[in-house]
This record gives C-alpha cells, sequence and structure tokens, in this order.
C-alpha cells in the first residue's frame, strides 16, 4: 500500500491484562495523547503548539528522537504504538483537512493513479491529502471503475456476497467468534466486481451478521438510553454500541442513536461541540422517550 513505518509487535511489551482496544479513539484518548506528545516533544525542546513540532509528528520513524512513539504510547496502554502513530498523524497532520473530495479532486485521483501507480505517498502531495486518505478513497470510490453499482443490492450480488464470505470463513465461526473484522472485504469487493469494500461490508452488516434482522423495539430504545444515561460516558466514542442490549448489534443502537439525534438535536451543533452537547443531548432525548412511547401506542 502506501509507505509507512512499520512496528515490529514482538517489541511492544503490554502485559497479558491489558486489552488492547481496536476502534474509533474516544475524546478521553485525544486528550490523553496531546497530554503525551506535549511532555515528549518538551524532552526533546520543542513544544507542541510550534509548527516544527507538527512536523515532527509526520516524520518516518529514523528520523524521529529515539523511542519517539513509543514514549508516547505509554500514556495510552490500551493501544498499539502503531494505531497512535496512525491516529495521531491523520488527526494532526497540515494535509488531513476534513471535507468531503469534490468531482474535481477525485478525477485528478483517478488520472494520477494512471500516471504514478499505486505510488501513494507522491500522490498525496499532489492532491495535498495524506497517501492513505488517497488510498481509501481510490479502493472504495475508483477502483471498479464504471462497473461500480449504486443503490439496492440485486438477488445475484447478495448470493454471491454470501457464497464468498462463507468461503473465507463459516457462519457458525463469525455467529460465535462476532468477528467480522477478519473477513478480507477488500477480496470480497474485487471478486463481486460490482461494489466496493465499504459497499460489500456495510450490506454484510445490514443483512447478513449476526443479529442484523433484529428489530429494535421502542422498549429495547428507552434500555439503552436509560443505560447511557446512567453511565459517567462523556462521549460518543466511549459507548461499547454491542453491549447496550443483548442481541443486538452494534450498527443498529448506534443507527438508532443518530436517529433520534436528528430527530431531537440539532446535529451539527453535536458534532461541533461535542464535550458540552454530548450529556445535553442524551437528557433531552431521554425527556422525548414518552413521546415516543404514546406515539406508537
Amino acid at each position: 500500500m502506501y509507505s509507512r513505518w512499520k512496528i515490529n509487535k514482538k517489541k511492544e511489551k503490554y502485559t497479558h491484562s491489558t486489552r488492547i482496544k481496536k476502534g474509533p479513539f474516544s475524546k478521553s484518548e485525544q486528550v490523553s495523547i496531546d497530554t503525551a506528545l506535549k511532555k515528549v516533544l518538551e524532552e526533546e525542546g520543542l513544544f507542541f503548539e510550534e509548527t516544527g513540532a507538527r512536523k515532527i509528528l509526520t516524520m518516518t520513524r529514523n528520523g524521529l528522537p529515539k523511542n519517539f512513539w513509543k514514549r508516547v504510547a505509554e500514556y495510552v496502554p490500551c493501544r498499539t504504538i502503531e494505531s497512535i502513530y496512525d491516529h495521531t498523524r491523520r488527526r494532526l497532520s497540515s494535509q488531513n483537512y476534513k471535507g468531503k473530495w469534490t468531482f474535481e479532486e477525485t478525477q485528478k485521483l483517478n488520472e494520477l493513479v494512471v500516471i504514478h501507480g499505486k505510488r501513494w505517498t507522491k500522490i498525496g502531495h499532489c492532491l495535498n491529502r495524506l497517501p492513505g486518505a488517497c488510498y481509501d478513497k481510490w479502493r472504495d470510490a475508483l477502483k471498479i471503475g464504471e462497473k461500480r453499482q449504486k443503490g439496492k443490492w440485486n438477488q445475484e450480488e447478495r448470493c454471491k456476497l454470501l457464497q464468498l464470505v462463507t468461503l473465507q470463513k463459516s457462519h457458525e465461526m463469525i455467529r460465535i467468534l462476532k468477528n467480522d473484522r477478519s473477513i478480507r472485504w477488500t477480496d470480497v469487493a474485487e471478486k463481486i466486481g460490482t461494489r466496493s469494500y465499504l459497499q460489500c461490508r456495510n450490506e454484510w452488516t445490514r443483512f447478513f451478521s449476526p443479529g442484523s434482522k433484529t428489530q429494535l423495539t421502542i422498549a429495547d430504545t428507552i434500555e439503552f438510553i436509560n443505560k447511557i444515561f446512567s453511565s459517567d460516558i462523556s462521549d460518543e466514542t466511549e459507548i461499547k454500541w454491542g453491549e447496550l442490549i443483548y442481541g443486538v448489534p452494534a450498527h443498529k443502537t448506534y443507527n438508532k442513536w443518530r436517529s433520534l439525534c436528528r430527530k431531537y438535536i440539532n446535529i451539527k451543533n453535536l458534532d461541533k461541540n461535542y464535550s458540552n452537547s454530548f450529556k445535553n443531548s442524551v437528557y433531552i432525548i431521554k425527556q422525548n422517550l414518552p413521546v415516543l412511547v404514546k406515539k406508537n401506542k
């Protein structure tokens, strides 16, 4: 894929009791990483706010101070060094600006891939985007070109998806382990030929993953909102959506949560002013739960 420094995972020292966390970084984890960066950079005679300090965060491993990312990772023991590096690089790099790809950018990306091949670092420099972001966009939107289909899947596509995933891992093992991440979605997408990596993964999650046919009831909604309200969670990214209601998969509860936010909360403000608005949002939704019950009687 794109160039990046690699970690020898055998050298990462974690106790057996430490559970390595995956998925999105929570706001509290981001604060811990920023605190660690400030301290480690100060030890090197730099300050976090300086331009020079920001540049150091995107340097290759050989160009960094000794054990730089290992020292940072000590402040976030539940994450691997590699995941902290990737997350920080994406979040703080000047090339990682949020915003959708424009039609012109996507066309330019396609042209650059034809010219340079899969040299993502060079392509990222041309587009002022991170190499990984360029690869992701190419993989999800351009890799299969004009063959890519949108909208509802037809029966043939779904049958092919079911067959390909079954070949990789039996349904029984997926049901027991609940480990859809073990499925190589890139391989599945290549063999289907008409759908992207994300389309394949999302279709499987919606229709074939364990609990996908479970209907979320009003009682379920009230239960998981009350659980969030009574917890000390202060950030959406800290919620373990798949553990809120037994037998209900994460995407069901998360999608319901976002639906309630759109209905009762100004979701744009929720995203912009997250730390203060999250608890207020949970409270407002909880106050509206009786209204939901009345409407469905």
